[in-house]
C-alpha cells in the first residue's frame, strides 16, 4: 500500500541520457567548436573585429529541461526546506556521480542521471528524513506551526505550503488533492509515529522521491522566436542554485509569487542579496575548487629530504592558503579576474612561511600577508599550484604549461600519445634543458604542442622549484624562465612569471576564457558554438570595465541567455 501511495510522488521519475591542433586555437578541453576564439575572428564572437562581441548572438544555447539536483544541492535543499542550520549529510552515502570526460565541474546535466541504485538512495534517504521530521520538535515546528495537524484545513495549508518549498513552485490542484490523499492514508501505514504526526510523515517521505523535488524542471514553453521565457518561479530556481546551491529561500519565493523576477533590475536586486550571504562564497568557492583543481593541491608532497622546510601536511596547507586567498580575492576585496592573475596577497602559516622565505614569526594559523611583487603575483606563483604541477624533487613545466593553456587561456591541446618516455636524467644539464631536449626535436610528434604551447607557458614558471620556492640556480646554472607566450592573437615576449601573469591579466581572451568557464558552471553543460557570444560579451566587458568577479556573476544573470531557455532541447 506504501509503495502504491508513494507513485505519486515518483512516476515523473526519469533518467536523463548521456547526451587536434596546437596553439592555433583559443578553446576549452579539446572541444574544438565550443568556446571563444582567440580574436581572429574564428570563435571570439566577434566578427567585426572591435573586441565587443556584437556579431554574434547573446542567446541560450539548446539544453535541457531536467536537471538533478547533484548531491550537494541535495543536502543543501534538504536542510533549507526544514529549516535547519545544519545538513543531515545523508547524501554521502548516496553513489557517486560518474565523471564527465571533457567538463570541469560536477552539475554537468547529462552525467546526473537516476539509476537503481541511486534511486534505492533517494528512497532510503527520503524515509530517514521523514522519520527525523515528526522525531524532533524542533524540526516538525519549524514546517507546522504548532507542530501538529488536526483538520483538514490544517492538512491542506500543510501540503500546500511544505509542496511549494519542495517543488520550488505552487502545487497543481491534482498534484494537491493527491498528496492529501496519501495525507489521510498515513495513520494505517506508520503504526509507530501519532496519527496527528503520520500524514506529516508521509507527506515529506513522498515529496521527497518527487520529481519535482529531485529535479529542477523547467516547464514554461512560451515560444518567441526560438526563445523560451522563464517564469519567475524557474529564474528564481537558477539563481539560488547557481549562487546558493540551494532551494531558493522565502523571500525568493515571495518574489516569484509576485512575478518579479522577470525584470532584470528585479533580478538583479535579489542576485546582490544572495551574493552578500556566506553561502554566495561557498558557493563561488566551489566553482573555483574545481576550475583551478584545488584538491589536487592536498597531494602535493614535495621531498622532505630535498625541501627540509617542508612537512607531511605541506600539500593541505598550501590548499587552505589557496582557499583563503580566492575567498579574500573575489569576496572580501570584491576583485576580478586581474586579482586573481596579480594579487600580491596571501595567507601563510609558520611553514608556508618558511618556505617562501618569510621573515618574522609564524605558528599554525594563518594569517594574512604581501608577498615580494618582484617574485609573487596571484594564485599561479602561490606554493599550491607550482608544488601541484611538480614532481617530488622537480617543477614541471610540462603540467604547468598545460593547465595554464587550457584553464586560464582556454587553449585545446590533445592528450599525450600512449607510448611516451620519460623525462632522461639530467646529466648536468638544467631542468628546462631537459624538457625542451625531449619535448622539442621537430622529427616527433611532441614538437607540435609542446614548442608552441605547453612549454613556452610553462618555462616562466621554473624560477619556482618543486615546493614552489624561489630559486635563481638550477642544477649548478642561472634559471631561464624566458619565453614567448600566443595569447589570442598576440605573441608576447615574457622574461619569468610575473611577465606572463601580468600578460595574461592584460589580455581580452583570457578574461573571455573565465565568462566561459562561468557560463559552463552555470548552466550545467559544457560550452555550445551559441555561447560564443555571450562569452565574449561577459569577458569583454570584464576586461574594459575591471568587472569584479560578483559584478560578472551579476552581468550573467542579466543576460537573455540566463533568463531564456532555447526551443531547442538537449536530451
Amino acid at each position: 500500500m506504501i509503495t502504491r501511495a508513494l507513485a505519486v510522488g515518483t512516476c515523473m521519475l526519469v533518467t536523463l541520457p548521456v547526451g587536434l591542433s596546437c596553439g592555433g586555437d583559443d578553446r576549452n578541453g579539446g572541444n574544438a567548436s565550443n568556446s571563444p576564439g582567440d580574436g581572429d575572428g574564428d570563435g571570439n564572437g566577434d566578427d567585426d573585429g572591435d573586441g565587443d562581441g556584437d556579431e554574434l548572438p547573446d542567446g541560450p544555447a539548446p539544453t535541457a529541461r531536467m536537471f538533478r539536483l547533484t548531491h550537494a544541492q541535495w543536502d543543501n535543499t534538504v536542510r533549507d526546506l526544514l529549516r535547519r542550520d545544519d545538513s543531515f549529510e545523508f547524501a554521502a552515502d548516496f553513489r557517486d556521480d560518474p565523471y564527465q570526460s571533457g567538463f570541469l565541474f560536477d552539475n554537468n546535466f547529462s552525467a546526473l542521471s537516476v539509476d537503481s541504485i541511486l534511486w534505492d538512495n533517494y528512497r532510503g534517504a527520503a524515509g530517514q528524513v521523514a522519520a527525523a521530521v515528526v522525531a524532533d520538535e524542533d524540526i516538525l515546528d519549524a514546517i507546522v506551526p504548532g507542530g501538529a495537524v488536526s483538520d483538514d484545513e490544517q492538512a491542506a495549508a500543510f501540503v500546500e505550503e511544505f509542496g511549494s518549498r519542495a517543488f520550488r513552485r505552487p502545487l497543481t490542484t491534482a498534484e494537491r488533492d493527491a498528496y492529501l490523499e496519501l495525507f489521510d492514508e498515513a495513520p494505517g501505514l506508520y503504526p509507530d509515529t501519532q496519527a496527528s504526526r503520520a500524514g506529516i510523515q508521509f507527506v515529506v517521505e513522498a515529496m521527497l522521491q518527487s520529481p519535482h523535488f529531485l529535479y529542477r524542471i523547467e516547464r514554461s514553453d512560451d515560444d518567441a522566436d526560438g526563445l523560451v521565457p522563464l517564469t519567475s518561479y524557474e529564474l528564481a530556481s537558477r539563481l539560488s542554485y547557481l549562487l546558493w546551491n540551494s532551494m531558493p529561500d522565502d523571500v525568493l519565493l515571495a518574489a516569484a509569487r509576485d512575478d518579479e523576477l522577470t525584470d532584470p533590475d528585479e533580478l538583479e536586486r535579489h542576485a546582490r542579496r544572495l551574493l552578500e550571504s556566506e553561502r554566495a562564497a561557498e558557493t563561488v568557492a566551489h566553482f573555483h575548487r574545481q576550475l583551478f583543481e584545488l584538491d589536487n593541491i592536498a597531494a602535493a608532497a614535495p621531498s622532505q629530504a630535498l625541501f627540509p622546510d617542508t612537512s607531511s601536511r605541506f600539500g593541505e596547507y598550501a590548499q587552505t592558503e589557496a582557499e583563503l586567498f580566492l575567498n579574500e580575492v573575489v569576496f572580501s576585496d570584491d576583485g576580478g579576474i586581474r586579482e586573481l592573475l596579480l594579487s600580491p596577497k596571501t595567507f601563510v602559516n609558520a611553514e608556508l612561511a618558511r618556505v617562501y622565505g618569510l621573515s618574522g614569526d609564524y605558528d599554525d594559523d594563518f594569517e594574512p600577508v604581501t608577498l615580494d611583487d618582484e617574485r609573487r603575483a596571484g594564485l599561479f606563483t602561490q606554493l599550491g599550484f607550482l608544488a601541484a604541477n611538480a614532481t617530488s624533487a622537480q617543477p614541471d613545466p610540462i603540467h604547468r604549461g598545460v593547465f595554464m593553456a587550457e584553464r586560464v587561456a582556454c587553449k585545446s591541446i590533445p592528450a599525450p600519445p600512449d607510448d611516451i618516455t620519460p623525462l632522461p636524467s639530467a646529466e648536468g644539464r638544467t631542468n628546462r634543458e631537459v624538457v625542451e631536449a625531449h619535448t622539442e626535436d621537430p622529427d616527433t610528434v611532441c614538437a607540435a604542442c609542446h614548442a608552441t604551447t605547453i612549454n613556452p607557458f610553462g618555462f616562466p614558471f621554473e624560477n619556482y622549484d618543486a615546493s614552489g620556492a624561489w630559486r635563481d640556480r638550477d642544477n649548478g646554472h642561472d634559471v631561464d624562465a624566458s619565453s614567448e607566450v600566443r595569447i589570442g592573437d598576440d605573441v608576447v615576449a615574457v622574461d619569468h612569471a610575473l611577465d606572463l601573469v601580468t600578460a595574461l591579466a592584460s589580455s581580452a581572451t583570457v578574461h573571455r576564457c573565465y565568462a566561459q568557464h562561468l557560463i559552463e558552471f552555470a548552466t550545467g553543460r559544457p560550452a555550445e558554438a551559441q555561447d560564443e557570444g555571450w562569452a565574449a560579451r561577459l569577458g569583454d566587458q570584464s576586461f574594459a570595465d575591471t568587472l569584479s568577479v560578483q559584478d560578472l556573476l551579476v552581468e550573467l544573470i542579466r543576460s537573455p541567455a540566463f533568463t531564456h531557455r532555447s526551443a531547442q532541447e538537449l536530451e
